[in-house]
């Protein structure tokens, strides 16, 4: 068991949630880029707004719940591993950096070095064979290793969901079909083709899948939802269907040593923009008791994957705040409400067009002080100052600076546990 999520809570909502199975949202089809190779997802988005039901908003000096069980051993390794840490240490655990998946220059292996960062991730699309690729994450591993304390091993992190958003695509490499056609195998067939690829990621060195996607996409919309159903990322058209494949996704990477990722909360199925490309991106529909949030309840209750937020809005959720920045999300919903005391990782917080009003570093501060633990960046160079943001946000707000090292405690955790 990875993370001590709150059942009661958890279960009851997952009652409350059957009960309400049919409702969803529809809209017109719109046409869209095709998936962007510089990023975590092709495209995480929303549909538009009109204010409902407004939650609190959040402020950078707040302290989320990202701690661990204080009986937990590994909690208390982790507690005392980052009591050492320098502040700069600290916030480099707390962003993941993005390279380029057919091998990182020597200047950006220096960068993430230089500024503490212990997470990186494949972007784009590698012709490079399995081979070649655990070539190009030896290199990157040996680079940013000495910044995990204890000697932990460092996450090196792609996203290979199947069909059009594939990372990896040399030889060795499965080439999974969209999750759409996924949806309809047997579990079994499901089991072991997943199983297959994280074994081939596990080779390659990469220990961290930004998969399974946990949105449902109603049927009336389809493909004219942008990030999802245009893609045919999703695995059915309701919740239920969607939880059955996301389980044996979760359990297979698992099994083969890949930590799974469910994405992307609250969820993307009912919008119709592109959050990579479109700003104040709005989902009008998603509420607290919402049956398109039953993937994700289910998700925390087979306590495997950690959790991506969109980069959406969510107007009866946060009139004010965007998913990544809302602690009414993060740490209300998510951790408070659903339980889930995992890992929350951002969906890009660099390159997406949906945060692109707030400046850089303030989309890194602004997402750990909502509850988040791991901002995503693309750019290597932009992600070292988001480094340098939590840093110095730190440096002189002595609650965030908690909340920081909280944080970093909850990331080093994990790295223990995985090692288990």
């Amino acid at each position: 068991m990875r993370f001590p999520w709150r059942a009661p809570q958890s279960l009851a909502l997952s009652c409350v949630l059957a009960l309400a199975l049919s409702g969803c949202s529809g809209g017109a089809p719109q046409p869209d880029p095709a998936p962007a190779p510089g990023s975590s997802s092709p495209a995480p988005s929303g549909s538009a707004s009109a204010p409902a039901s407004p939650t609190a908003s959040q402020s950078p000096t707040a302290s989320p719940t990202t701690t661990a069980s204080p009986q937990d051993p590994e909690a208390q390794r982790a507690s005392e591993l980052v009591r050492d840490l320098e502040v700069q240490q600290q916030a480099g655990l707390l962003v993941m950096a993005g390279v380029p998946a057919t091998g990182a220059t020597q200047q950006e292996l220096d960068q993430l070095a230089d500024a503490g960062i212990a997470s990186v991730f494949l972007r784009g699309r590698s012709q490079l064979s399995l081979q070649q690729t655990a070539g190009q994450v030896k290199q990157i591993r040996k680079a940013v290793a000495p910044n995990v304390p204890g000697q932990l091993e460092p996450w090196i992190a792609t996203d290979q969901e199947g069909g059009s958003v594939r990372v990896l695509q040399g030889s060795g490499f499965t080439n999974l079909p969209s999750a759409q056609t996924q949806g309809g195998w047997s579990a079994k067939r499901l089991a072991q083709s997943t199983g297959q690829l994280g074994r081939q990621l596990s080779e390659a060195g990469v220990n961290v899948n930004l998969a399974p996607v946990a949105d449902t996409v109603p049927k009336s919309l389809g493909a004219g939802n942008a990030p999802i159903g245009q893609w045919q990322r999703n695995f059915g058209y309701d919740p239920d269907t969607v939880w059955d494949a996301v389980g044996e996704v979760n359990q297979a990477l698992d099994d083969a040593g890949v930590q799974p990722v469910i994405k992307h909360f609250p969820g993307l199925g009912r919008v119709k923009g592109n959050t990579d490309t479109t700003e104040r991106v709005v989902d009008t529909v998603t509420d607290a008791q919402d049956p398109y949030l039953q993937p994700f309840v289910r998700g925390i209750e087979q306590d495997l994957a950690w959790v991506m937020i969109s980069n959406a809005s969510y107007s009866k959720l946060d009139a004010k705040n965007p998913a990544p920045f809302s602690r009414a999300i993060i740490d209300e919903l998510l951790r408070d409400q659903l339980g889930y005391e995992g890992l929350v990782i951002s969906d890009d917080l660099c390159d997406a067009a949906a945060v692109s009003e707030t400046a850089l570093g303030q989309r890194a501060v602004k997402f750990i002080a909502a509850g988040g633990t791991l901002a995503l960046c693309v750019q290597a160079d932009e992600a070292v100052q988001m480094v340098q943001a939590i840093a110095a946000r730190a440096a002189k707000d002595g609650a965030f600076a908690d909340t920081v090292r909280q944080a970093a405690t909850l990331v080093v955790t994990e790295h223990l546990r995985a090692q288990e």
